[in-house]
């Protein structure tokens, strides 16, 4: 359990450590997502090619839910940062 960063006065904050004392640092976002307060539902309905959903799914409905996926990971690095003061 990280401790909670200590608040100083004129806003300086002491960092944010992990239990064994080493400095949490921020993540670095390489997903190509697009961050937003909202993390949106990642479906795993695709349709397959065949329309009975009974073969693989057509590329561009994987692309979409990549993408998706991308964003939520891009949501949840920001977030973290967020909380590291990075």
């Amino acid at each position: 359990m990280a401790l909670k960063p200590t608040n100083f006065p004129n806003g300086i904050k002491a960092p944010i450590v992990d239990s064994s004392g080493a400095a949490v640092t921020s993540l670095t976002d390489s997903t190509g997502g697009t961050a937003s307060g909202t993390l949106a539902a990642i479906s795993n309905a695709l349709t397959g090619v065949d329309g009975t959903g009974s073969n693989a799914a057509p590329l561009a409905g994987v692309n979409t839910q990549l993408g998706v996926i991308r964003n939520a990971i891009a949501s949840l690095a920001a977030k973290v940062n967020a909380l590291t003061g990075e």
